[in-house]
């Protein structure tokens, strides 16, 4: 990726991660970057564009360090587990904005469009990853259902840290996790 794409990729994080979407506009991208107009609509033809690559990079991060931080664990449980370590250490992190994938959705949720899209291929990658783990230990059913509700307590946590300052939200989605993880283990039995 060129250095001018990565300055405009980074700054339009930055500022879209602390201010929304519909509240920067493209010129105020261009001036923090430093890029010229031009530069800018050579590889981003609209702001829609430049909103999608950003949620494609975003997606891109968190699934590499999701992936770190399984890594190094060979139990499914110990793998889930380390998913919502991650989501603790990065509710800790400053500055905490939240999702930039649920705020996108929020912005531009009105119509079908392709930053729409961008959020919700991002939401079936992650709810898909969880269901990979679990299906190591359940069957198919059950480790669908079991990654869709984790995905539901991390969305929820991810709430809390942020509109109530809750650092520890994580920690206590995965403890209601452990029920539902054994609860499903006895009804696998």
């Amino acid at each position: 990726m060129s250095e001018k794409k990565k300055a405009l990729i980074d700054t339009a994080t930055k500022l879209f991660s602390r201010f929304g979407f519909h509240a920067v506009g493209i010129d105020r991208i261009i001036a923090e970057s430093r890029v010229a107009k031009m530069t800018m609509y050579k590889y981003f033809p609209s702001k829609s564009r430049l909103v999608v690559e950003v949620l494609n990079e975003q997606g891109a991060a968190l699934t590499a360090g999701i992936a770190a931080a399984t890594a190094p664990h060979s139990e499914p449980l110990d793998k889930l587990h380390a998913v919502f370590l991650w989501h603790d250490a990065w509710f800790r992190a400053e500055p905490f904005t939240g999702s930039m994938f649920v705020h996108a959705a929020a912005e531009f949720h009105a119509e079908e469009n392709e930053i729409f899209a961008a959020s919700e291929a991002q939401r079936y990658a992650f709810v898909h990853l969880l269901e990979r783990i679990l299906g190591e230990r359940f069957d198919g059913e059950a480790a669908a259902r079991l990654a869709r509700r984790c995905a539901l307590l991390l969305d929820g946590a991810t709430l809390a840290r942020q509109l109530s300052g809750r650092t520890d939200a994580a920690r206590d989605a995965w403890e209601m996790a452990q029920v539902l993880v054994d609860n499903e283990r006895v009804h696998c039995v």
